[in-house]
């Protein structure tokens, strides 16, 4: 039997040393070994995607190992990957080393320095077991990547930014498309989910620190099944009891929450402890909310690259969501997915604080109307993280309650429009035609003060001032104009014009007369 093992050590001379060992033992077919346990738990996730039979047999964990504990490791393997047979090494094979990796679901432990025979023994014996339970799961049977729930992590570039508002959202759009949902408070210092959904109640994931085996019972003790579904696990009322949520602890609760719940939603706040980077390190999908200002997109960069140098997390494994937003915003998603460098959601949540404050005030954000801009963004968002189908999205339901009345409402609408519309066009004409002769109106009047002019200029002369006030109207002003004078008196000459004003379009027909008046110094000799 072919038996293929994956290895994970922080110590390029231990690794050296195993797999010089491993490759002697027959039927072994070692993978190059990992330095930190990110990378393993990651090739082990790629594999499972592809199938039961893509998975290793056998993996070894040195204990020393980072950046999380071996302990830790094993056990976060153990629950995802239940078919592969895990080996502890370590410099201190005690009872208590034993039992305490036996607990985490270890199938063997060997001590350095390394021995042929012990090696060869504990991974005969992981391999004998994990072929029996390939076998139990069947040949068809392919195994997921993450064992039980789905875990979303929903964290803030800083704070206002809507971190609360979209975790809850998300939880509600899953707990709506019929699964089983979780909502956890790790912002430890400053956890709203209470305040939002009006909550009082006394227990909180504080209360889960010291437990070392977190039961479905446990749990039930803990948590607070809400009126809109979700279950809900708590932020400590006293800010001060966060302390005592360890990495650790975090990792345990959040590991029994998957294996009971379908979804797990969990706010992260803002701040980085070490339990909500636990979460953020394990979740399925990592949300990073932010605003469309310079202050939130540095914050978000700031907050990636922490992740990426603490091994937390990726930044191109990072989603990012724009709140807020707005077509006018200079800084676009397309923008700051590239300053970030983070994927960025094609769901954004549109600016809405009318829309949420009054259930905000309320503490009832599980009232927010269906027809919300803000809801329709986030329930868009839970639909690309996989929380929930198409036919739950809001916009989806409106389509098929409008079907199901057969489009009335569709109908009605465009009606009382064509109606409004054949209303307003005798409004609409009668407003054209005034501005029209309003027009008309003030170009005859320019036309007789000009012709006025030329007239009184010609007679000043001693030229035809009836042609030369004629001379340069229009056909429409000619045939109807009235040229008075000259007159002639006190050594001046003036000369008055009268044009009609056509109706609406010139030669139709006569409005009012228009009077254009000239008068000039007469330059005609003396007799």
């Amino acid at each position: 039997m072919t038996v293929r093992i994956l290895a994970g050590t922080a110590d390029p001379d231990a690794a050296r040393a195993l797999l010089g060992l491993l490759g002697q033992l027959p039927g072994a077919e070692p993978a190059p070994a990992l330095p930190d346990s990110t990378a393993l738990l990651e090739t082990l996730a790629r594999a499972a995607e592809a199938g039961l039979d893509e998975l290793p047999e056998v993996v070894v964990v040195q204990e020393g190992i980072a950046p999380m504990p071996a302990l830790d490791l094993i056990r976060d393997i153990a629950l995802r990957f239940p078919a592969i047979g895990v080996i502890l090494l370590t410099a201190d094979p005690s009872p208590a080393v034993l039992a305490a990796a036996m607990d985490s679901g270890a199938r063997g432990v060997v001590g350095f320095p390394l021995s042929y025979d012990e090696l060869g023994a504990r991974v005969e014996a992981a391999a004998t077991w994990s072929a029996g339970v390939r076998r139990h799961l069947g040949p068809q049977r392919a195994l997921p990547a993450v064992a039980g729930g789905t875990l979303i992590a929903v964290a803030g570039a800083k704070g206002g930014v809507g971190t609360t508002v979209t975790a809850v959202q998300l939880a509600l759009a899953a707990h709506a498309s019929g699964r089983s949902t979780a909502l956890v408070d790790l912002d430890l210092q400053g956890g709203d989910i209470a305040s939002y959904l009006d909550v009082q109640f006394r227990r909180s994931v504080a209360d889960l620190a010291d437990i070392a085996d977190v039961s479905s019972r446990v749990l039930h003790d803990a948590m607070y099944v809400h009126e809109s579904g979700p279950a809900l696990l708590l932020a400590p009322a006293d800010g001060e009891r966060g302390e005592d949520v360890t990495d650790r602890s975090a990792r345990l609760v959040l590991a029994a929450l998957r294996q009971r719940y379908e979804v797990v939603v969990v706010d992260c706040g803002t701040q980085m402890t070490s339990a909500n980077a636990v979460a953020v390190e394990v979740a399925d999908a990592a949300v990073l909310v932010l605003t469309p200002d310079v202050i939130a997109v540095r914050a978000a960069k700031r907050m990636v690259r922490m992740w990426d140098r603490l091994q937390i997390r990726k930044p191109q494994d990072t989603v990012s969501v724009v709140n807020r937003h707005t077509r006018g915003s200079e800084i676009q998603p397309s923008l700051i997915g590239r300053i970030t460098g983070t994927r960025m959601a094609s769901s954004v949540i549109p600016a809405g604080f009318r829309e949420l404050q009054s259930v905000i005030d309320a503490g009832r954000l599980q009232d927010l109307d269906a027809r919300s801009t803000v809801k329709a963004g986030i329930w868009a968002l839970a639909g690309e993280l996989g929380l929930v189908t198409g036919a739950t999205l809001p916009a989806a339901r409106g389509k098929k309650a409008r079907r199901e009345r057969g489009e009335r409402g569709d109908r009605g609408d465009k009606g009382q429009v064509t109606l409004e519309t054949l209303g307003m066009t005798p409004i609409i004409l009668v407003t054209l035609m005034l501005v029209w002769q309003a027009v008309l109106a003030g170009y005859t009047f320019t036309l007789a003060g000009n012709a006025a002019d030329e007239a009184a200029r010609a007679a000043a002369v001693g030229t035809d001032s009836r042609a030369a006030a004629l001379d340069d109207l229009p056909s429409a002003w000619r045939d109807s104009a009235s040229v008075g004078g000259p007159d002639r008196s006190d050594g001046q000459v003036s000369v008055t014009v009268t044009l009609k004003m056509p109706l609406l379009i010139p030669g139709i027909g006569d409005f009012v007369p228009i009077t254009g008046h000239a008068r000039t110094v007469d330059e005609r000799p003396e007799p």
